[in-house]
């Protein structure tokens, strides 16, 4: 009985490891082009891209300066290539208004939506508690 134990264990062990998950390998994508440019005033733009199609472009500009509606207007898009080999491109554009996005691949009703939020009254701004 003892000198079936040891297979038996050992079974186990190789039966065990045998299970263990694989994790795929992963590809490495090489970074071809990465830039950020900060401004003093708080604009800045951004570019992106790597090896395997993916880009992201972004510009920020400081809009209504000085007051106290100031904000970043953003516009850019970001291109990947989807599971079927397609290039997907997506525009947008972000600010205090929100967040609006367009192109081929986005429901035409969404950006719709975004479009008209964009023109909806804002919410009074609530005081800080305890001022």
């Amino acid at each position: 009985m003892f000198k079936i134990l040891p297979l038996f264990v050992l079974a186990v062990v190789v039966a065990c490891c045998q299970a263990l998950p694989v994790e795929p390998e992963r590809m490495t994508v090489a970074i071809l082009k990465s830039e950020m440019n900060k401004h003093n005033d708080g604009s800045y733009d951004t570019i992106y891209e790597a090896g395997d199609g993916t880009k992201r472009q972004e510009d920020a500009a400081v809009v209504s300066e000085g007051t106290e509606e100031e904000a970043l207007e953003v516009k850019g898009s970001y291109t990947y290539i989807d599971d079927d080999g397609k290039v997907v491109e997506v525009f947008y554009t972000a600010g205090k208004n929100g967040f609006v996005p367009y192109g081929d691949t986005i429901n035409p009703e969404i950006t719709a939506v975004a479009e008209a939020a964009k023109d909806l009254p804002k919410p009074e701004k609530k005081e800080k508690f305890g001022q």
